[in-house]
């Protein structure tokens, strides 16, 4: 079976398509090839005009090729029929940094007014392929495992972790995960600010150092219901639903970081039994106190 000559059925549940009987687009081809890291910086000469490079997309790139996550896809490397690259430069800067070779897709030929088009319809999100490979069933998932994995980066929010490093969290959480998302749903009625990604990371680190204090604490956060004001749960659960005016409250990707230290805090408090005047920075759960407590 050639290329252009598609004539079968897969599985025989779908009807034959022939593209020798489809009219061809001239001077235009693709080719699949491993795309070594000499060539991909010859490549890189013919990128006279294009946007400006992102450094966060070419590390994130350049981790999926050294982490061996690199797949070939219909996405690749796209030249116009002047020669000029027109679509791949992130993917021929990563290759030069990773110094690896990968396979790659490159189309030649295509219209110069073809650029304009590009990334420019609906792109698959980290969750969509995890989905798609069945290590993930809710987007939320996926979103916790991001936020897990800046952690354990110490990033805030300025570097992208690759899709490899958030899979590898994925499946060392998920059970722990699911378990969270599950416990705040509770009743079905979810409040805005109660879902924040940030939150359940927290949660996820205090679920796997004991699951039924975490429980209890996730019960309070979710409904308030009982608790002083001073109790660490109504203290985070104020805050996560906008009830306490903060002036120092950050915006944007800081404001991951600053509520999920803020959660460890009331979190690690809940754990060792005391209540809080107000909410401090954690960047972790001390588990040398854990250790002393259990010890005495």
């Amino acid at each position: 079976m050639t290329m252009t000559n598609l004539n079968y059925r897969l599985n025989g549940r779908f009807p034959p398509v022939n593209f020798e009987e489809l009219e061809a687009v001239p001077g235009v081809r693709t080719i699949a090839v491993h795309l070594t890291p000499a060539a991909a910086r010859a490549l890189l000469e013919r990128n006279v005009h294009n946007r400006r490079v992102s450094e966060k997309v070419v590390q994130k790139y350049t981790a999926e090729i050294k982490a061996g996550e690199w797949r070939l896809t219909p996405g690749g490397i796209g030249f116009d029929d002047r020669g000029t690259l027109v679509d791949g430069q992130h993917r021929l800067h990563a290759i030069v940094r990773a110094n690896q070779s990968v396979p790659m897709l490159v189309t030649l030929g295509l219209p110069p007014a073809g650029q304009e088009k590009v990334d420019r319809h609906r792109r698959r999100t980290l969750f969509d392929a995890l989905y798609l490979a069945g290590l993930a069933s809710r987007r939320q998932e996926v979103e916790i495992a991001t936020c897990l994995t800046r952690r354990s980066m110490q990033s805030d929010s300025g570097v992208v972790p690759s899709d490899s490093l958030v899979k590898q969290t994925l499946d060392c959480h998920l059970e722990h995960i699911r378990a969270v998302i599950a416990l705040m749903k509770g009743d079905n009625k979810s409040r805005r600010g109660l879902s924040q990604a940030s939150f359940l990371a927290a949660a996820v680190l205090y679920h796997e150092l004991d699951s039924a204090r975490c429980a209890e604490f996730l019960e309070g956060v979710r409904t308030g219901a009982m608790l002083m004001q001073d109790h660490p749960a109504m203290r985070l659960r104020r805050l996560l639903l906008g009830e306490t005016s903060l002036i120092s409250m950050p915006r944007g990707g800081a404001n991951q970081s600053f509520i999920f230290r803020r959660s460890v805090y009331a979190m690690q408090a809940h754990l060792e039994g005391r209540n809080i005047n107000g909410l401090r920075e954690a960047e972790d759960f001390d588990r040398s106190r854990l250790k002393q407590r259990a010890v005495s």
